[in-house]
Protein backbone atom coordinates (compact mmCIF):
# COMPACT_ATOMS: atom_id res chain seq x y z
CA UNK A 1 0.00 0.00 0.00
CA UNK A 2 1.23 3.81 -0.15
CA UNK A 3 3.00 5.64 2.60
CA UNK A 4 1.15 6.02 5.78
CA UNK A 5 -0.87 9.41 6.03
CA UNK A 6 -2.32 10.82 9.46
CA UNK A 7 -5.59 9.57 10.11
CA UNK A 8 -6.75 12.93 10.53
CA UNK A 9 -5.84 13.81 7.11
CA UNK A 10 -9.17 11.65 6.51
CA UNK A 11 -12.72 12.89 6.34
CA UNK A 12 -16.06 11.30 7.07
CA UNK A 13 -17.15 9.48 3.91
CA UNK A 14 -13.71 9.32 2.28
CA UNK A 15 -13.01 5.88 0.48
CA UNK A 16 -9.97 3.75 2.38
CA UNK A 17 -8.76 0.34 2.23
CA UNK A 18 -8.28 -0.97 5.99
CA UNK A 19 -6.01 -3.90 6.44
CA UNK A 20 -7.97 -6.68 8.77
CA UNK A 21 -7.47 -10.46 8.70
CA UNK A 22 -4.41 -10.14 6.39
CA UNK A 23 -5.82 -8.30 3.91
CA UNK A 24 -6.49 -4.72 2.76
CA UNK A 25 -10.58 -4.82 2.03
CA UNK A 26 -12.31 -1.40 1.19
CA UNK A 27 -14.22 0.74 3.48
CA UNK A 28 -15.56 4.09 4.45
CA UNK A 29 -14.33 6.70 6.76
CA UNK A 30 -16.89 7.22 9.63
CA UNK A 31 -14.72 10.01 11.85
CA UNK A 32 -11.27 10.92 12.47
CA UNK A 33 -8.92 12.11 14.58
CA UNK A 34 -5.38 12.03 15.41
CA UNK A 35 -5.00 8.92 16.70
CA UNK A 36 -6.91 6.90 14.45
CA UNK A 37 -9.99 6.36 12.27
CA UNK A 38 -13.42 5.23 12.84
CA UNK A 39 -14.29 3.10 9.54
CA UNK A 40 -17.19 1.27 8.55
CA UNK A 41 -16.22 -2.04 6.48
CA UNK A 42 -18.08 -5.29 5.36
CA UNK A 43 -18.43 -7.80 8.07
CA UNK A 44 -15.57 -10.82 7.45
CA UNK A 45 -18.13 -13.36 8.98
CA UNK A 46 -21.37 -12.53 8.71
CA UNK A 47 -24.22 -10.42 6.53
CA UNK A 48 -24.25 -6.82 7.42
CA UNK A 49 -21.06 -4.55 8.18
CA UNK A 50 -19.03 -3.68 11.35
CA UNK A 51 -17.12 -0.41 12.48
CA UNK A 52 -13.69 -0.21 13.39
CA UNK A 53 -11.12 1.83 14.23
CA UNK A 54 -7.32 1.51 12.94
CA UNK A 55 -4.81 3.50 13.00
CA UNK A 56 -2.77 5.08 10.20
CA UNK A 57 -0.67 2.29 9.26
CA UNK A 58 -3.70 0.08 8.76
CA UNK A 59 -5.34 2.76 6.75
CA UNK A 60 -4.94 3.72 3.18
CA UNK A 61 -6.47 6.05 0.52
CA UNK A 62 -8.66 4.12 -2.24
CA UNK A 63 -9.40 5.36 -5.29
CA UNK A 64 -11.68 2.28 -6.34
CA UNK A 65 -15.08 2.53 -6.32
CA UNK A 66 -16.42 -0.63 -4.58
CA UNK A 67 -20.43 -0.23 -4.68
CA UNK A 68 -21.14 -3.37 -1.90
CA UNK A 69 -19.58 -0.70 0.55
CA UNK A 70 -19.44 2.75 -1.28
CA UNK A 71 -23.65 2.58 -1.71
CA UNK A 72 -24.37 2.61 2.40
CA UNK A 73 -26.63 5.45 2.60
CA UNK A 74 -26.06 6.05 6.87
CA UNK A 75 -22.57 6.94 6.19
Amino acid sequence: MADVVPTDAYEPHDRVWVYRDGQWRAAIVYDASSHAATVICRSSTARGTEVEIRTARYVARRDLIDLSIDALSYV
